[in-house]
């Protein structure tokens, strides 16, 4: 029994020491006014006749009943937070506050007009789509995807054969997209350097005139294929038929061969 009175009294005596050197401690100022309550509940403890006696900002010191005793403000629940008097200020977006007072001062009438007549022209198009698309089936959006992919490669293919057939092979590159315009230029004997005239309004459609008459060229083909590779509709046709069909150098040196073979069998 004197064992544990004398723990008490030592428990007891370093609570006060400690109480004490928080209190001088400098740059630990607290409120000097004291805060009495007859009950605090602070976790599973229970404690009577209290007197706060330092509230500090991270901890508090109060005696009650049987002693004194400190915490650490962090550690308390907000309930026992209340009852000593601490305030939590509600955390508020600086940025966000600043944002939409620069939006406030910004926004004039005309600027409100305008993004009314914005949202009274797009938002219901685009919304009935969306809604459109999404009331289609699985099947069919998975289906329109399919031949999406499917008409990508076929037309690769198609470019593919066509270098081929000039006897510049396009590669990985033909596959690929914006990187086949690289081979398919180089197939119909242009710069690569040309493809930033695709890249500029106006000089892209010079540039498509002049590659569809290149590739004609180089397909031993005749200008007007070339020309219907610039008309739409016509232009699937042409291009099958540039990819597809023979070389024209190919044709001509057939009679050629034929008449020396005459010739060498009338010579004989």
């Amino acid at each position: 029994m004197n064992a544990v009175k004398n723990r008490s009294k030592l428990t007891s005596f370093w609570a006060l020491l400690g109480g004490l050197l928080m209190l001088s401690a400098p740059g630990l100022k607290a409120d000097a006014v004291e805060l009495t309550l007859p009950l605090l509940q602070i976790g599973t403890h229970t404690y009577t006749n209290v007197t706060v006696t330092t509230k500090a900002k991270d901890y508090v010191f109060l005696l009650h009943s049987t002693g004194m005793a400190n915490f650490k403000v962090k550690d308390l629940s907000q309930d026992v937070l209340d009852q000593l008097g601490y305030t939590v200020k509600p955390k508020t977006n600086v940025v966000a506050a600043q944002w939409k007072a620069a939006i406030a001062k910004v926004e004039s009438p005309q600027v409100k007009q305008m993004q009314q007549d914005i949202q009274a022209r797009f938002p219901l198009d685009v919304n009935a789509r969306l809604n459109q698309m999404k009331a289609l089936p699985p099947a069919m959006i998975f289906g329109a995807l399919g031949a999406l992919v499917f008409v990508y490669f076929f037309f690769c293919l198609c470019l593919s054969l066509i270098c081929q057939k000039t006897g510049k092979p396009g590669g990985v590159l033909v596959w690929l997209p914006l990187l086949q315009i690289f081979p398919i230029l180089k197939a119909a004997g242009m710069s690569g350097w040309w493809f930033l005239g695709w890249l500029i309004p106006g000089l892209n459609i010079v540039t498509q005139i002049i590659w569809c008459i290149n590739i004609a060229k180089a397909r031993g083909k005749h200008v007007i294929s070339g020309i219907l590779l610039l008309l739409p509709l016509f232009n699937i046709f042409a291009l099958l038929y540039l990819a597809f069909s023979g070389n024209g150098e190919e044709k001509s040196k057939r009679p050629e061969q034929r008449k020396i073979s005459l010739m060498t069998l009338e010579a004989a």
